[in-house]
């Protein structure tokens, strides 16, 4: 059930297939299935079909589209967890360490496609359940609180808020009474559990208050600080990487805390003031 990273030094391109490492057959119990689905991180399930060759397990219908979907290059991470039922979920990283998503329009007119896109709504809608059963903080009458509600902070833009998360926002960004936005972020699975920990900075609010393409970034809560890498994605947004999983873990973050970024005037380096709002 462990983890499997691959780093990808031979895509057969442009063929469609890829040979699953020996070590994690075990997963399976000895019992190779006739295909397996990959689920990635946007929700989308891939369906491929597996083969023997020359004693090893080769995926191969269904691996092209994959491949297309992600844009997988040399030198690419992936990060495969066995979740039973034939299943695995996926993570890919890049070579500086940031994780891709899929952002290529996947063939409609394939198989693979077809099944894809009816898993996905299925799979979107149990995770959505989870989320808010998981967390308690959302109801269907409270959705749709946008960022631009928020006077002087800036959030993801499919950030949605309680009305109490609204208002308390408001009340202590207006305490904070910052000269520069804050930079809001409510905290889910990919900065509390993920591998690695992410916090997602806006291509609005990073390329105004965060100009460069990899630094470091002080946060300071409490007195202590913390150097957390920060580094550029290909959708031109930032993602707080190294360091990050050392902050949320010495602060005991939670899913749905909220964490404000205040970012200080600073000469010589960027030093932010973060000031966390717990989940209710």
């Amino acid at each position: 059930m462990a983890f499997r990273i691959h780093a990808v030094n031979r895509l057969y391109f442009p063929g469609p297939k890829y040979t699953i490492p020996n070590e994690f057959l075990h997963n399976f119990g000895g019992k190779i299935p006739k295909s397996i689905k990959l689920e990635t991180r946007s929700g989308l399930t891939f369906d491929v079909q597996v083969t023997k060759n020359s004693g090893r397990v080769v995926l191969q219908s269904g691996w092209a589209s994959y491949v297309s979907a992600h844009d997988l290059k040399i030198g690419d991470f992936l990060v495969f967890k066995y979740s039973g039922d034939s299943q695995l979920k996926t993570l890919i990283f890049d070579s500086s360490g940031c994780e891709k998503v899929c952002e290529k329009p996947v063939d409609m007119s394939g198989r693979s496609y077809d099944i894809a896109m009816r898993n996905s709504q299925d799979e979107k809608k149990k995770r959505k359940q989870r989320d808010i059963s998981r967390q308690g903080t959302v109801k269907p009458s409270e959705e749709g609180l946008k960022a631009e509600l928020v006077p002087g902070c800036i959030l993801p833009s499919r950030t949605d808020l309680t009305r109490l998360q609204k208002n308390i926002l408001i009340e202590k960004v207006k305490a904070i009474n910052s000269e520069t936005p804050i930079y809001g972020y409510v905290m889910n699975n990919s900065s509390i559990h993920g591998i690695p920990c992410t916090v997602e900075i806006s291509k609005k609010y990073a390329d105004v208050y965060l100009p460069f393409e990899d630094g470091t970034v002080v946060l300071q809560h409490h007195g202590k600080s913390w150097n957390v890498r920060c580094c550029l994605t290909k959708q031109n947004s930032k993602r707080f990487l190294k360091g990050w999983r050392q902050f949320a873990g010495d602060n005991k973050l939670h899913l749905g805390d909220i964490c404000l970024f205040d970012l200080l005037k600073d000469k010589k380096k960027y030093v932010m003031d973060v000031h966390i709002i717990r989940r209710k």
